[in-house]
């Protein structure tokens, strides 16, 4: 359990017979992260194609306040990405980076700016760098940010792969180095 403000949150794996009804995000845009999140999240989680945690308001009856869904993912580059691995200082003859991707991530929006967000995001910093690092080799953590996320991830050390075709999408691909991250 932990505290976020004034409200105390409990973050785990979601489970059969976890509510996730009454999560209430404030924009159409994201109606697609509810009905993962009440019609597959459960399956998903059971068939190991994603892990997703949920953040639970325990003085609301265990309201789903927020949640993250992670999955397996890779950074890919093409000819005119030499920065980033020069900047990673990797020696790696592949175009594929193995990296952990934040696949969904929703705030209650009757709960925002209070650090849940963010607090969802470490933990998958920490997952990815503390657990999946050392036993599988994973170098990165990604996110396909929507273009009004870009600042949120951006002061989480995420960087925008520089690319004009990555720019220009709604959906920005954003990464972190675990190898330049301390948890």
């Amino acid at each position: 359990m932990a505290a976020f403000g004034d409200i105390d949150i409990e973050v785990r794996h979601i489970r059969p017979g976890d509510r996730f009804t009454g999560l209430s995000l404030g924009d159409g845009n994201f109606t697609a992260l509810k009905i993962f999140l009440q019609r597959h999240a459960l399956a998903y989680e059971k068939q190991s194609l994603s892990r997703t945690y949920a953040a639970f308001n325990v003085a609301e009856n265990d309201r789903i306040a927020g949640c993250v869904t992670l999955v397996c993912g890779e950074v890919v580059t093409g000819d005119g990405d030499a920065a980033l691995v020069a900047d990673a200082g990797l020696r790696y003859p592949h175009r594929q980076y193995p990296a952990i991707k934040i696949a969904r991530l929703a705030v209650d929006r009757r709960v925002r700016g209070v650090g849940l967000g963010e607090g969802l995001v470490n933990l998958c910093l920490a997952i990815a760098s503390e657990h999946v690092a050392p036993n599988v080799g994973c170098r990165f953590v990604v996110v396909d940010s929507k273009k009004e996320a870009v600042p949120f991830y951006d002061r989480l050390g995420f960087t925008m792969l520089d690319t004009p075709a990555n720019r220009e999408r709604e959906e920005p691909v954003m990464f972190v180095d675990l190898g330049k991250v301390c948890v």
